[in-house]
């Protein structure tokens, strides 16, 4: 049997700009248990490596968050100038 993701990315875009503001939404199922070192990286088509993000923010856990949840969460990335 297959194991199902703990995180889920949402409505995930095909191209990004870098001076643009991005949202990245997702979905996290019960099983996830965060880390204080939990991020979201935006990384160009083809990478190998995690070492080759674009960008990144932490994962901050959500206020009001109870752990064993599920919930839905939203990162931001802010565009660059």
């Amino acid at each position: 049997m297959d194991k199902q993701p703990v995180v889920v990315f949402r409505n995930v875009g095909q191209l990004y700009f870098p001076q643009t503001r991005v949202e990245c939404h997702y979905s996290l199922t019960s099983e996830h248990g965060w880390s204080s070192s939990d991020w979201i990286g935006i990384f160009q088509m083809g990478w190998s490596s995690v070492k080759q993000y674009h960008t990144y923010t932490w994962a901050l856990v959500p206020e009001g968050y109870t752990e064993g949840t599920s919930v839905n969460h939203c990162a931001v990335f802010q565009g660059t100038s």
